[in-house]
């Protein structure tokens, strides 16, 4: 992406005139979220810059806070950064470099089967392989789709890291995205796979959600609407092309 952004935050290229970030934060006040935390990384201070005025704009969210995650450890060490910020009620969780077309926006889809259910929920996606290479290298999630709901059966490991996702040879594959709702217990269960590291490892968030599946806390959503990886220039490009249109 480096390309694209001239070294710059990736989160705030414009998508169809607006930033990546700020598509993202307004998908989320749309959802029903009034409270916002914005994990941002040293040198990216102009996410906050051009979120901050916005907070109470119509159409976003009416408070906007900020933290840092000062070495990038991984994106359950991210999420864990909005303990205290979430106290006792679940946690949305959306990452600036998906987005998703629709009539209902990704984070209220999730919202709404963690509401019905009340367990920890993932966004699943049906990629296909003609798509495939405009995505980035998740694993394929073994399930079944009843209705909006992805009854995941296994998440594998993230095992080596390829540039792109791979349907391992089927016509289309179901895979997790970036879009979460956590119970607080989820925190509990960050830290228990913190200590199973050794120093320096990646806190990530797949081995958290093995543990919550394990436990049968974890569903997945099947996210209704198209699917944008903007983390990839090929995604990006199609993400100006699909919403510029």
């Amino acid at each position: 992406m480096l390309a694209l952004t001239g070294g710059g935050p990736k989160e705030l290229l414009p998508v169809a005139g607006v930033p990546v970030v700020e598509r993202v934060a307004r998908e989320c006040a749309a959802s029903g979220i009034s409270d916002l935390l914005v994990v941002t990384a040293p040198g990216k201070e102009a996410i906050e810059a051009h979120l901050r005025p916005l907070a109470g704009a119509p159409g976003m969210p009416s408070r906007i806070e900020f933290v840092v995650q000062h070495e990038p450890r991984g994106l359950a060490d991210a999420i864990r950064l909005g303990r205290d910020f979430a106290g006792r009620l679940p946690l949305a969780v959306a990452l600036a470099d998906n987005l998703f077309t629709g009539a209902t926006p990704a984070v209220a889809q999730v919202a709404d089967t963690y509401h019905r259910l009340g367990r920890n929920v993932v966004a699943v996606v049906e990629i296909f392989a003609a798509e495939a290479k405009r995505r980035g290298a998740t694993s394929v999630f073994p399930g079944q789709v009843e209705g909006d709901e992805f009854r995941i059966e296994r998440i594998p490991d993230k095992g080596a890291r390829t540039k792109t996702f791979d349907t391992l040879g089927a016509a289309s594959a179901y895979t997790g995205v970036g879009r979460y709702v956590f119970e607080p217990e989820a925190f509990g269960v960050i830290d228990e796979v913190e200590r199973t590291l050794s120093s320096g490892m990646e806190l990530d968030d797949v081995p958290v959600m093995q543990r919550l599946l394990e436990r049968g806390r974890l569903v997945g959503r099947r996210i209704e609407g198209r699917f944008l990886d903007v983390g990839l220039p090929q995604g990006y490009h199609e993400a100006n092309e699909l919403l510029g249109a």
